[in-house]
């Protein structure tokens, strides 16, 4: 009975043709998009599943109640405060050593920038899952003197031959104090379903003396403890600390880490949830478009097959046994659709990859065949239902005398099948609009600093830029053919400033006001391109614009946002007045202000961030960098000037230069991909639409064959009777865009509102999305009816 089916089923596809290859190629695409997507969803939320004791380990993160930024970075000072809160077992420590020293080795007479070095506490194996290859991981963090390598980055140390039990003993030398670090433990590359990041590890006993807060903290649980205590606890211990009470912990579970809010100081850029969520929808929607072109197509044909129904029926065939055998045709043809996805999915992998920014894990076929085809299966069920009981239906002495006619039912259901689609593709078509608005929008928003013309050497030493020779680099670097200006700083402008200033108010005593505080050296206004509203630019030429590490003096640069809090009733009210305040290890320090510029933004735009005063001559610990501004900072002999400068002068190799515009553009690149892969899924919709447009005008034109040709006898245009054919279609879509535009616009707006500051839904980006439906619909309708038209009369009824 089956092979019978199948040979059936065959057969009808070999006689409707253009039906089984416009439903193979809808099927097709939507199953394809849905299984890409599918493993873009599993690899998003496999994170951190082969962690050890995962459930119970959390991240501290740190709220400032003053101005909702939060930080995911402590101070070490708490740690056995941490470790007397019932319920806590273990604390684990990671730091990123860039942040306070320089990672730059020499292996021989060869230079390297170590690659993402943290120093851990000892019990690290117990928050991470870590395969040591060679050596002892526990010794390493136990002594200061040794250092553990990944395995890419032995490789990339000390070559491609050199297997890990090799390197074990091998030494490296810290060029900032030549210090040796003895290599004692190999071990494999992180996985990159993890947030956790590193590829080298050194002791973090060194570190433990940092008074600020730099490190990544996490707390081990013991099981069914209340993480809300543990918070509340965590929160009296820090605010004793700093002597700060508005500022909240909270503890945040690893698993949620990468589709969790995203700090500007984590390990790598994390995932988001509303993109998955955007992603899953997009697939289910194409899905379900290429499904509805099936249920259209079989009710739209089912005249074409009535005789074969009426002679099974009265040959005794059942009405069950017809349902099967139409569910079965379905279900193979779903079987072959999902056939050619899989091909597809082959071919498309490496680009979707790339197009979303994530290394997917390849497709294990033998493991993933089952549940293929059981999703094809389902998808054949659910799409084959209607079809074959509507079908199934149909009168056998009706069918047999000729007087079949397809009931009110059938073309209410194929209308009602097709306004889902019009309005599905016209959601997605203005989803993916708005996205791309929302990201154009946010590039141009101002940040009110000059992000062209600004190339930025990386990881420089800090002593170079602070020292009592960094004046004299500055102006060599100026000095440069080709360079304007400089600055030194300890911050990433692009990501993150690395230390809070805590202003001391009168008013308000206990609770000081939070800034972020930019270290720099230089010509920060002129540099940066900052608009200086009175005052002027830090300056050489005056010694006290430098700051005192004795007398805890210098001179401040502040953002025009917090003269009222200040007690400033101008930007010139404010030049040449002290103002107190503590940050890193100086409690007690004055600032004198001699310029007032407009707030400029750290990091991306949509991130809240706290204003940023410059403080010139102080670098706290970070990141620190030198900011050149360039008459063309693509000129590649200016960057060769560059690098060789500072080779020869700083013995630093290599020298990482990048321009501060890429750095810019890379703070979106989530959202760009996530803006390409909702267009390419709204350009799919568009073919969906268009083939089921196409596949449906086709039946209805051929049904109707003998309409248009008397239409045409008794003097009908062509234009008349495309426009009398592709009223139904346009109506549909009109309804279509009404359903639709509301619905859009609520989830659309609620989307929106996630931004600190976004962009307001245009009545045109509706009717834009409307327009091309209802384009591509006519279009379709009007081509396919212009060819019947074009048929001679005489030559459909020369028979009648």
């Amino acid at each position: 009975m089956l092979a019978s089916y199948i040979t059936t089923a065959l057969r009808s596809f070999a006689q409707h043709k253009q039906h089984a290859l416009l439903s193979l190629a809808g099927l097709s695409l939507g199953m394809a998009m849905l299984m890409l997507i599918g493993l873009f969803i599993q690899h998003e939320l496999s994170f951190e599943q082969g962690q050890p004791d995962q459930k119970n380990h959390y991240r501290l993160v740190m709220h400032a109640q003053e101005n909702g930024n939060e930080y995911i970075l402590t101070t070490p000072r708490a740690h056995q405060q941490l470790l007397d809160i019932p319920g806590v077992e273990s604390v684990f420590y990671l730091l990123k050593t860039q942040m306070v020293s320089d990672d730059k080795v020499a292996i021989g007479n060869n230079a390297f920038q170590l690659a993402a070095n943290y120093a851990a506490t000892p019990n690290l194996a117990k928050l991470v899952n870590i395969d040591v290859l060679a050596g002892d991981l526990a010794t390493t963090l136990n002594t200061p003197e040794k250092i553990a390598l990944s395995r890419s980055e032995a490789t990339r140390l000390f070559g491609t031959f050199a297997t890990p039990d090799k390197i074990i003993g091998r030494t490296l030398k810290l060029q900032r104090n030549n210090r040796l670090l003895t290599v004692s433990a190999v071990f494999a590359d992180l996985p990159v379903n993890s947030h956790f990041y590193f590829h080298s590890l050194t002791s973090i006993e060194p570190f433990l003396g940092i008074r600020g807060n730099v490190m990544h903290t996490y707390v081990a649980l013991l099981p069914n403890t209340n993480m809300e205590l543990v918070a509340q606890s965590a929160t009296k211990i820090y605010a004793k600390i700093w002597q700060w009470q508005n500022i909240h912990y909270w503890l945040q579970p690893i698993k949620d880490i990468h589709l969790g809010p995203n700090f500007a100081q984590g390990m790598k850029i994390g995932g988001d949830a509303t993109s998955v969520m955007i992603c899953a929808v997009m697939a289910l929607v194409l899905l379900i478009i290429s499904c509805v072109n099936y249920v259209n197509f079989s009710v739209a044909q089912s005249s074409n097959r009535a005789k074969e129904i009426g002679v099974r029926k009265a040959m005794g065939a059942t009405r069950a046994q017809l349902i099967t055998q139409f569910m079965s045709e379905s279900i193979l043809l779903a079987w072959f659709a999902m056939l050619v996805a899989c091909v597809l999915v082959e071919l498309f992998l490496p680009s979707f990859m790339q197009l979303i920014g994530r290394p997917l894990p390849a497709l294990d076929w033998p493991m993933w065949l089952g549940q293929v085809f059981a999703l094809a299966t389902c998808i054949g069920v659910l799409s084959g239902l209607y079809p074959s009981i509507y079908m199934a239906g149909f009168n056998t002495k009706a069918i047999l005398n000729g007087e079949l006619k397809q009931g009110r039912q059938g073309v209410w259901i194929r209308k009602a099948l097709l306004l889902l689609q019009m309005g599905l593709s016209v959601g997605l078509l203005i989803s993916a609009m708005m996205l791309s608005k929302q990201l154009h929008f946010l590039h141009s928003l101002p940040v009110n600093y000059q992000k062209s013309q600004q190339l930025v050497i990386n990881n420089m030493p800090q002593k170079a830029l602070y020292g009592e020779q960094s004046a004299l680099l500055l102006a060599s670097i100026e000095s440069i053919p080709g360079v304007t200006a400089s600055v030194a700083m300890d911050f990433s402008i692009t990501q993150f400033t690395n230390a809070g200033l805590f202003v001391k108010l009168p008013q308000t005593p206990d609770t000081p006001l939070s800034l972020s505080l930019a270290g720099v050296h230089g010509k920060v206004v002129e540099t940066l391109g900052l608009t200086l509203l009175a005052g002027r630019d830090f300056s050489d030429e005056f010694a006290s614009d430098r700051f005192n590490r004795d007398t805890e003096q210098g001179s401040i640069i502040v953002p025009e946002s917090v003269l009222n809090t200040l007690g400033f009733s101008s930007p010139e009210d404010a030049i040449a007045k002290p103002i107190s305040f503590f940050a890193g290890p100086f409690s007690n320090a004055t600032g004198t202000i001699v310029g007032v510029v407009k707030d400029i933004k750290v990091g991306p735009v949509n991130h809240q961030s706290a204003p940023v005063v410059f403080v010139n001559g102080l670098g706290v610990g970070g990141t620190y960098s030198l900011l050149v501004k360039a008459e063309n900072p693509n000129d590649a002999q200016l960057k060769l000037d560059l690098q060789n400068f500072v080779k020869a002068r700083l013995n630093i190799a290599p020298v990482d230069i990048t321009l501060l515009e890429d750095d810019y553009q890379a703070l979106y690149l989530e959202q760009q991909k996530l803006s390409e892969v909702v267009a390419i899924g709204g350009v799919i919709s568009l073919v969906l639409i268009l083939m089921g447009v196409f596949g449906l005008t086709g039946f209805i034109v051929k049904q109707r064959q003998k309409e248009v040709a008397v239409r045409k006898v008794l003097g009908a245009s062509r234009l008349v009777l495309i426009n009398g054919l592709a009223k139904e279609f346009m109506l549909l879509v009109l309804l279509g865009c009404a359903i639709a535009w509301p619905i859009c616009f609520l989830i659309l707006s609620d989307w929106l509102a996630s931004f600190e500051q976004s962009v307001t839904q245009s009545i045109w980006v509706y009717m834009v999305a409307s327009l091309l439906i209802s384009l591509i619909t006519w279009l379709t309708v009007a081509g396919l009816t212009f060819k019947a038209a074009s048929i001679r009369p005489a030559q459909i009824l020369r028979y009648e």
